[in-house]
């Protein structure tokens, strides 16, 4: 079986888009859609689908990409076979009343007791948390924990940056990825109303410890997507592809393959 390892800039619409494609060339296609949140692809993934000779294909999207890709599931559904939303953040009011008090019970183990009262208070707040409240702020006063509220092992945080490491990035190209700090406003406009739509066969992903995708949020997805189903991953947080990659990568290839067109 033939695989391919290619990686190039595709012109689509005059914007020039980097492409990493990976895989047997007989697979059926996926589109990964990153979290972050990454910069909209809204009209550029048809494009970029046409452009590949692709006709339809399975997408996943991870946290903030999980929006943009119930966005494109629901808008372009001839263009989607199937959907993954993994660990989706679809709501950051939602979210982050969920995790701030969480995260507080940690700051207070960490001595921080004014930034964990901070934390109470805007998860109790009567308007919608919004970009504006910079919740992740005071999360952050956790310093070298921070990342921890991510992964539910231990070495987790260690081990992500490891990865990250390398990677070698310039200083340049880590700078460029705070260009997409203006996308975080979308991401505390809820996008629930959007799961009715959804006619394609799809699936849930979560960690059993994850903070971003609260119990909330995948009741509403069990009750109104009537062809979704949900699948944990008991020993992972946030990235379940970093701390059960085996088995992440079985269950992301079984639903690819049993809808592949």
């Amino acid at each position: 079986m033939n695989q391919v390892a290619r990686q190039g800039i595709v012109q689509v619409n005059g914007t020039g888009l980097f492409v990493d494609e990976r895989g047997a060339e007989s697979a059926p296609p996926l589109l990964y859609i990153h979290g972050g949140p990454g910069q909209s692809c809204w009209d550029f993934m048809a494009a970029l689908r046409t452009e590949l000779n692709i006709r339809s294909w399975t997408i996943l999207g991870h946290s903030a990409g999980a929006g943009y890709a119930l966005g494109y599931a629901t808008r372009e559904p001839r263009a989607v076979d199937a959907v993954m939303f993994d660990c989706p953040c679809w709501d950051g009011d939602l979210t982050d009343r969920y995790r701030l008090p969480l995260v507080a019970d940690m700051l207070d183990a960490v001595g921080k007791t004014e930034a964990a009262a901070t934390c109470r208070k805007m998860a109790q707040k009567p308007e919608r948390i919004t970009v504006e409240d910079e919740p992740w702020v005071t999360m952050q006063e956790l310093g070298a924990q921070y990342m921890s509220i991510f992964f539910q092992q231990p070495d987790g945080p260690d081990e992500y940056r490891r990865i990250e490491g390398e990677g070698n990035f310039t200083e340049e190209q880590w700078e460029k990825g705070q260009l997409h700090a203006v996308l975080l406003a979308a991401m505390y406009q809820s996008q629930l109303h959007r799961l009715p739509q959804l006619s394609q066969p799809s699936l849930l992903l979560h960690g059993a410890d994850d903070l971003v995708t609260p119990p909330a949020v995948i009741e509403i997805y069990r009750d109104q997507v009537p062809n979704g189903t949900v699948h944990t991953f008991d020993r992972s947080g946030h990235f379940a592809y970093h701390e059960e990659a085996k088995r992440y990568g079985d269950v992301v290839a079984d639903f690819v393959i049993a809808h592949a067109r």
